[in-house]
C-alpha cells in the first residue's frame, strides 16, 4: 500500500506541472484584448478569484520562475478555445515566413524554407512528401535530400513547435522530444506515439479514441497517456486565421525619464486579481470530503492562474527590455537607425527558446514616443555594407521610402537605379531586394509613380 501511495503522489505532481506549463504558455500567446477576456472568464468561473477592489481579498505574492520553454495545450475542456487564440493580423503562413526571414540561414536554405511553408496547411502539416518537394525544388536549384531534411527540421522547431510535421506521429514526437525529454514518463509516452502509423493525419483518426485505448491498460500507462494528450495534434490551429481589425492596446510603454529610456508594462492591461480570503478560509471549516476537494481544486487552479499571469507579464517585459536595449538607436533616430535583430539574439540573452521569443512578441504592441508599433517591427534581417558593418532590412526600407519621396515625379527611379544609388553608398542590395521591399511598403513600380504635368 505504501508503494502505491508514493506512485500516486508522483503522478499528481507531474500532471500538475504539465497543466501549469500549458496555462503559462496559453496566456503568453494571448494579445491584450484576449487576455482581458480570459481574466474575466476565469473570475466568473472560479469563486476564489476576484478583482482587487474587493475588501475581502488577499493578493498572492509567491515567487514564480520564468519558464523558458514553449508548449501547446491539448486539454479536453480547453482545446477548442485554445485553437482559437487570436493572432488577428496575420496568417500561419505569414507568421512562419516572418520567423524564417529572421533565421540565420543562407539564401538557398531560405528558398527551400519558403517553398516548404507553401505546402503547410492550416493544421500545420506538410501536404507534400519529401520526395515530391525534392522534385519540385530540383527544377530551380541544386539540392540534396539532406538539405531539405535540415531545413524542414529547422521549420519544425519554429513556433508553434511541431509545425511542418509529415504525420501525426511525427508531430507528437517532435513536441514530446522538445518539451518532455527528461520527463519520468517520456519512454512510455514515446512507445504510445510510436504505435501510430506514419501516414495517419489528425483528420483521419480520433485522437481521443486513440489515447483512450491506453487508459484501459494498467496504471503504468495512465500518466504517459495524459502526457501524450497534453500535446497538440494540430499545432497550426493555435495561430488564428482571422484577419479582422481590432482596437490596439499596447502591452509595453517606452518613455524617457531623466535622459534614460524606460521600458514598462502598460498598467491598464495588467489587472490586479487576487484570491478571495473568505473563500480561502473555507478550507479550515469544511469537513465533508467532496466539498473539501472542490474547494481545494478551485483554490489550486486560482493560484496556478495568478502565477501564469504574472509569468506572462514578466516574460514579455524581460524580452521587451532586451529588444529596446539593442534598438535604442531607433528610439533616438527612427527606422533609419534600426539594428539587425533576430529571435536567436534575444533568445540567447534571456536564456529562452526562439519559439518562446516569437510567441512573446507575436501580436504584442509597444507604445514609443515615435508611435505605436507591433513588437515584430523591431526584428529584421541583416545586410552587408562595404564599410564592415551590418545594416537592418528595416533601415533599408526607411532609406527606400526617403529616396522615393524625393525623386522627380516626372521621371521616377527604377528599382535598378535605387539599388545602384545604395550600392554607391556602400550598401550592397540587389534589384530584386529593392522590388521586394517596395512591394512590402506598398509602393507602386516606377511606371505607376510617374506623373505628368497639365
Amino acid at each position: 500500500m505504501s508503494v502505491k501511495g508514493k506512485q500516486s503522489l508522483s503522478l499528481n505532481n507531474k500532471l500538475t506541472m504539465t497543466l501549469q506549463i500549458q496555462l503559462a504558455i496559453k496566456l503568453l500567446q494571448l494579445n491584450s484584448l484576449d487576455l482581458q477576456k480570459e481574466i474575466d472568464e476565469k473570475i466568473l468561473e472560479n469563486p476564489f478569484l476576484e478583482n482587487e477592489n474587493s475588501s475581502e481579498s488577499t493578493e498572492v505574492t509567491s515567487e514564480i520562475p520564468i519558464m523558458a520553454s514553449n508548449y501547446s495545450e491539448r486539454s479536453d475542456d480547453d482545446y477548442d478555445a485554445y485553437e482559437q487564440l487570436s493572432s488577428s493580423h496575420q496568417s500561419l503562413h505569414e507568421y512562419l515566413m516572418w520567423q524564417i526571414g529572421l533565421s540565420p540561414i543562407n539564401e538557398n536554405d531560405q528558398f527551400i524554407a519558403y517553398n516548404i511553408v507553401d505546402y503547410i496547411n492550416d493544421d500545420g502539416f506538410l501536404t507534400e512528401s519529401i520526395e515530391d518537394l525534392y522534385i519540385l525544388l530540383k527544377k530551380n536549384i541544386e539540392i540534396t535530400f539532406q538539405e531539405i531534411f535540415a531545413v524542414l527540421h529547422k521549420i519544425q522547431h519554429l513556433d508553434p513547435i511541431g509545425i511542418g510535421a509529415t504525420s501525426l506521429k511525427n508531430c507528437l514526437s517532435i513536441q514530446l522530444e522538445h518539451y518532455h525529454k527528461d520527463h519520468d514518463y517520456y519512454d512510455s509516452a514515446k512507445n504510445i506515439i510510436d504505435k501510430l502509423e506514419d501516414d495517419i493525419k489528425p483528420s483521419t483518426i480520433s485522437f481521443d479514441a486513440f489515447t483512450s485505448e491506453f487508459e484501459k491498460e494498467d496504471g503504468k500507462y495512465l500518466a504517459a497517456t495524459e502526457l501524450v494528450k497534453s500535446l497538440n495534434p494540430k499545432p497550426g490551429n493555435i495561430i488564428s486565421r482571422s484577419l479582422q481589425q481590432e482596437h490596439i492596446i499596447p502591452d509595453v510603454i517606452i518613455s524617457k525619464k531623466d535622459n534614460k529610456w524606460l521600458t514598462e508594462l502598460n498598467p491598464s492591461i495588467n489587472p490586479k486579481i487576487r484570491i478571495n480570503r473568505a473563500y480561502e478560509n473555507l478550507m479550515k471549516n469544511i469537513s465533508n470530503k467532496e466539498d473539501k476537494e472542490y474547494v481545494k481544486t478551485n483554490l489550486q487552479n486560482a493560484r496556478f492562474f495568478l502565477k501564469a499571469l504574472k509569468n506572462r507579464n514578466l516574460t514579455i517585459l524581460k524580452v521587451a527590455k532586451v529588444v529596446f536595449k539593442k534598438q535604442v538607436s531607433f528610439l533616438n533616430q527612427g527606422d533609419i537607425a534600426m539594428k539587425p535583430l533576430g529571435l536567436k539574439d534575444i533568445a540567447a540573452e534571456v536564456d529562452m527558446h526562439e519559439s518562446t521569443i516569437s510567441r512573446s512578441t507575436n501580436n504584442k504592441y509597444v507604445q514609443t514616443p515615435r508611435g505605436v508599433y507591433e513588437m515584430k517591427h523591431f526584428f529584421s534581417s541583416e545586410i552587408n555594407t562595404d564599410y564592415g558593418k551590418m545594416i537592418s532590412s528595416t533601415a533599408i526600407k526607411s532609406m527606400l521610402e526617403k529616396i522615393i519621396s524625393k525623386e522627380d515625379k516626372s521621371s521616377p527611379l527604377s528599382d535598378s537605379q535605387i539599388a545602384d544609388s545604395l550600392n554607391k553608398g556602400g550598401i550592397r542590395v540587389a534589384r530584386r531586394t529593392i522590388a521586394k521591399y517596395r512591394e512590402m511598403l506598398e509602393i507602386p513600380p516606377s511606371k505607376n509613380r510617374k506623373t505628368r504635368g497639365v
